[in-house]
């Protein structure tokens, strides 16, 4: 049996498509399709020009275009690396950090940081819809997708509602399957997404660097009877998180 190899594309100054974008389209297909694995180092930008004749700025341009994307990563000493794919939530559904995980594949998990009955700070009381003086029970956790930190969680919950969490183990706790099965129904939810840095301890706790980007996400959860159940935000490593919104006309 005769093994037939795989014709290697290369860009075609013929074409209207800028020369790269025809690059990047062949590199980023190297990385969808298992050729390059995440953790693996690219070749030079010497060997790409070799290997595809073209110029160092097409090629300069291809990388660069797929590090905004977070497809490569370039290190400082160390050559361009491919990144781990991201995990990409769809808004428009209203889910919980483990559901959302079980659905991309993923094994959720949590390191417990913080449980504690607080006097709400004044912005949680009014996302709670709470008087001023109210307790709240807050839990602050860190996030794992396949035990790699992802997130750093923390959530605010009336007291009546934080009831339901007695006698649970809050390391593993998936609060609204906890709540549904104690008869309280959610409805729908208000999100705001904004950017933030990574304070020192937080950057411990995901293994990144301080002041790292990350994207943080406010979440207002309501029961079907319309009242706030849940004030939270999370920071999410933007290396690998992000989200998708589908907008139709």
């Amino acid at each position: 049996m005769i093994n037939k190899e795989r014709i290697e594309p290369i860009p075609d100054p013929r074409l209207p498509t800028p020369l790269y974008y025809q690059l990047q389209t062949i590199l980023n297909a190297k990385i969808d399709n298992g050729d390059w694995q995440p953790g693996d180092l690219i070749p030079t930008e010497n060997e790409l020009i070799k290997m595809y004749n073209v110029s160092r700025t097409t090629v300069r341009e291809a990388i660069n275009a797929l590090v905004n994307e977070g497809k490569l990563e370039k290190r400082q000493g160390r050559g361009t690396t491919v990144c781990k794919p991201k995990i990409v939530e769809t808004l428009g559904h209203l889910t919980g950090f483990s559901e959302e995980m079980i659905n991309k594949g993923y094994e959720p998990g949590a390191k417990l940081l913080l449980e504690e009955r607080i006097v709400a700070p004044d912005k949680v009381a009014e996302k709670l819809n709470l008087a001023k003086g109210a307790e709240v029970y807050h839990i602050k956790r860190v996030r794992h997708a396949n035990n790699e930190p992802i997130a750093i969680e923390q959530t605010y919950w009336p007291l009546e509602i934080a009831q339901y969490f007695a006698g649970e183990d809050l390391s593993t706790a998936a609060f609204y399957s906890l709540i549904e099965s104690n008869g309280v129904q959610l409805k729908d939810a208000e999100e705001f997404i904004s950017a933030s840095a990574a304070s020192k301890e937080h950057a411990q706790h995901l293994d990144i660097k301080e002041n790292t980007p990350l994207l943080k996400l406010e979440r207002i959860t309501y029961s079907l009877r319309g009242v706030p159940v849940e004030y939270c935000f999370n920071e999410f490593r933007s290396d690998r998180y992000n989200y998708r919104v589908h907008l139709q006309r």
